[in-house]
């Protein structure tokens, strides 16, 4: 099923995209950094940064793949892909929608990472040298997989405890 959205996804994508330029750039770049509040037990507050690059399919539609940091109770390093959709023409405030997702790996020998979405929507607002301002609110699912050690008078025991971490996430960041 997820291979034949994605080829349905490609195919649209690939079928949208135009063959000539107005001189404008079709590659573009953003940085964000943001947090959340959790939903989930045991709670993590998330802190993220994250790195994107984005291609130009039409005026409205974006593609791109990005990386970043996120700190929940362990370091993970996500690695995903994009799809971006301005919602209307480009103006003062411009709301678009967004949805990334991938997979994270944890750098930490005790931990695994894993599953990575983050749909969300949100609103720019242009600055000067072509840069935007961008502010966006979404949900966040990130699971990863952690080695628990507990220990008493009696036993040591280990285990492994797999979590589901989801979050209202906000994020603020700048494209250019």
């Amino acid at each position: 099923m997820k291979r034949f959205i994605f080829i349905i996804l490609l195919c649209i994508a690939v079928s949208s995209v135009k063959a000539q330029t107005n001189g404008e750039s079709k590659i573009s770049f953003a940085t964000t950094i943001g947090t959340g509040l959790s939903m989930s037990t045991p709670s993590s507050t998330p802190f993220t940064w994250q790195v994107l690059g984005y291609y130009k399919l039409t005026d409205r539609w974006s593609a791109g793949v990005g990386t970043g940091l996120s700190f929940y109770e362990k370091t993970l390093i996500p690695v995903y892909g994009s799809v971006r959709f301005q919602i209307g023409r480009e103006r003062k405030f411009t709301p678009y929608a967004e949805c990334a997702t991938g997979y994270s790996f944890a750098p930490s020998d005790n931990a695994n990472g894993g599953y990575f979405m983050n749909p969300s929507i949100g609103i720019q607002y242009p600055l000067k040298n072509k840069m935007k301002l961008q502010l966006a609110v979404g949900y966040e699912l990130q699971e990863l997989e952690r080695l628990k050690k507990h220990t008493d008078s009696f036993f040591l025991k280990e285990f492994e405890e797999k979590l589901s971490h989801h979050s209202i996430s906000f994020k603020i960041g700048l494209r250019f």
